[in-house]
């Protein structure tokens, strides 16, 4: 979105929030993985791995409010084309210059190949691995804006929740007969079962703009119901009882965030944290994990080896936002908008 006046307040704080957890998630489970026996209890935040599903939620409405508005499939491939590249650019730079100065455990030796592969935010089409941790959830979001982008294209933008039923029945159809173990390998069963989560902020935008249809409601119990029955399998060893009182609780979290009633969430830090969620989710592994490892070699314990590193990624995040995600932003939109063939007068 747009920063001002396109933006949800209540959004951004739950943006800051699932950034957030992701991070303390990846840094903590950083040591976890090199340094077995280190990790407090205190400081062991599994869970923050379910901050990616509110992201999708999030997406799903943001990615239909920015179409309702845009109209044309060209104004929304700039709006998010701006919203995306500069941060992720600049990023994929930083992370590239880490790994190849420090190698990264968990990590491979990134390589030419892979980092022109990770410019296209889709590198596994070509064979690469992503050149951080974070980069396969854009991936994902590349596949649904292409898909919305051609619903808008072929005029169906009205059908957008029977094609999400339709996901949703291939997701139990997955379910069924497969059984099957969601694991984050598993490409094609991830992107079935994160499209629910599109599905729902997709619902939720529809009833915020007061558009819903029985239809609607119906795509929203059933998206709903269906990440309960494919959770359990996931890869996190995660109790399948947990993730529909975790869908309901996301998603009641987005539907207040978005009522008169959300700007009560918006206190300044907060928000601040929001706008600043998409460089922080980019950067906070491989410039965390880096932070860590320098600790660990100069004794640091577990807890300030992850509030290091967390202050660092923030510190890194907010430079991104404000040197290059804003303007650089603002440059591709207008760059993108003087490409624009003028109209052809009637």
């Amino acid at each position: 979105m747009r920063a001002g006046a396109e933006r949800i307040a209540g959004l951004d704080v739950l943006r800051g929030f699932a950034a957030g957890a992701v991070m303390l998630h990846h840094h903590g489970q950083y040591y976890d993985v090199l340094y077995p026996g280190r990790i407090p209890l205190a400081v062991d935040l599994g869970p923050g791995h379910f901050g990616v599903e509110l992201f999708f939620i999030i997406s799903g409405f943001v990615i239909l409010m920015t179409i309702e508005r845009k109209k044309t499939v060209r104004e929304f491939a700039v709006s998010r084309t701006a919203r995306l590249m500069p941060a992720f650019l600049a990023a994929l730079i930083l992370a590239t210059t880490i790994r190849a100065v420090s190698p990264v455990p968990l990590l491979d030796t990134p390589t030419v190949p892979q980092f022109l592969a990770n410019l296209t935010m889709a590198p596994s089409l070509f064979g690469q691995n992503a050149m951080d941790m974070p980069y396969w959830t854009l991936t994902y979001e590349l596949v649904f804006y292409v898909g919305m982008g051609l619903i808008l294209a072929i005029g169906m933008l009205r059908w957008a929740e029977w094609f999400g039923l339709l996901a949703v029945a291939v997701s139990c159809l997955f379910i069924a007969t497969l059984d099957v173990r969601l694991h984050y390998r598993s490409s094609i069963l991830l992107l079935v079962y994160y499209s629910n989560f599109f599905l729902i902020g997709i619902c939720l935008y529809r009833i915020h703009a007061q558009m819903a249809r029985p239809v609607t409601w119906l795509a929203l119990v059933a998206a709903i119901a269906v990440t309960a029955l494919g959770g359990g399998e996931k890869s996190f060893d995660t109790p399948g009882r947990l993730y529909l009182p975790l869908t309901l609780a996301f998603t009641a979290l987005v539907w207040f965030a978005i009522s008169r009633h959300g700007k009560w969430l918006a206190w300044r830090p907060l928000v601040f944290l929001g706008q600043i969620s998409y460089p922080l989710y980019l950067v906070h592994v491989v410039l965390g994990f880096a932070v860590i490892r320098w600790g660990v070699a100069r004794g640091w314990s577990t807890l300030e080896g992850v509030v290091a590193a967390s202050l660092v990624s923030l510190i890194m995040a907010t430079l991104l936002h404000y040197l290059v995600e804003v303007p650089g932003g603002r440059w591709v939109r207008t760059a993108l908008d003087r490409r624009q063939p003028p109209a052809v007068a009637a």
